[in-house]
């Protein structure tokens, strides 16, 4: 679904195209169930065999968007031999295919925000990811003395500030504006030098 441009042919694809097409054009609040089988060419039946709920409907797409993105992430690292370039790889890539496919930024980042408490245990459970692989990305850098739970926390707040960096650009950025990379290797220092002082702290 991440680079999805055209309506699929499956009944469940075509109404996630639908939700994020509806969500990220008028916002989630503004969607209606109807307006969603309507641009997806299916009765409201096929929508309630799939979907419980316009919220269920953003929850799936929520998880596909953020497992597509995380594959993706992981994927740019893994093709980076350099150990010390692979956070920035991974960072790279994230930021690159939030502007790219803005809907798939604003559904991940904007429209997500404040649905429902499912919806914002999903967006929990998405970014605990993304934390993961920054963690697994730099953890070999940092010395024994730095603690399980110190590694972790450092990031999730690095999660957090890429997300405010992204959505902060998304909105006061003019298309043609930006320079992925070097917003990347700014956001990539940031992290590297929170882990560095981590490990550097007595």
């Amino acid at each position: 679904m991440l680079f999805v441009t055209e309506m699929p042919i499956e009944a469940r694809e075509k109404l996630l195209y639908a939700g994020l097409t509806l969500f990220t054009e008028a916002g989630y609040q503004k969607t209606s169930v109807l307006e969603i089988v309507e641009m997806a060419r299916v009765s409201k039946t096929t929508f309630y065999q799939y979907f419980k709920s316009k919220e269920d409907l953003m929850i799936a797409l929520f998880e596909l968007l953020g497992n597509e993105m995380a594959e993706e992430v992981k994927h740019a690292i893994l093709l980076e031999e350099r150990i010390t370039y692979k956070a920035f790889a991974g960072i790279n890539r994230y930021i690159q295919i939030c502007f790219e496919n803005k809907n798939v930024a604003q559904i991940l980042l904007v429209e997500s925000v404040g649905v429902s408490r499912n919806v914002e245990l999903v967006r929990q459970r998405s970014h605990q990811v993304f934390a993961n692989i920054i963690l697994k990305t730099v953890k070999t850098e940092l010395p024994q003395t730095v603690t399980q739970k110190e590694m972790k926390i450092v990031a999730q707040a690095m999660v957090g500030a890429i997300n405010e960096v992204i959505m902060q650009l998304f909105f006061d950025t003019k298309e043609g504006e930006l320079n992925f990379e070097e917003i990347s290797r700014l956001l990539n220092r940031i992290v590297i030098s929170a882990f560095v002082n981590l490990g550097l702290q007595e």
